[in-house]
């Protein structure tokens, strides 16, 4: 797990100073393994014939990331 700095400075990275790039890339990673549990969850309610007849995956899935890395 990335630790979140107090300063993130300008990017440049030095003297502890975390580099924009890196720090932006873990959060993209978090949010991605976030929204594929979650969709793993639904489908998984879904299949679940002990929940109600809810499409849980059609209702409640989140929208593809807008941010991506390069």
């Amino acid at each position: 797990m990335a630790k979140v700095p107090k300063h993130i400075g300008k990017g440049e990275g030095g003297a502890g100073i975390a580099q924009l790039p890196a720090f932006f890339y873990d959060l993209i990673d978090d949010l991605n393994e976030l929204r594929n549990k979650q969709i793993a969850l639904l489908q998984k309610l879904d299949a679940d014939a002990g929940t109600a007849d809810t499409d849980y995956a059609a209702t409640l899935t989140p929208a593809p990331l807008k941010t991506v890395k390069e």
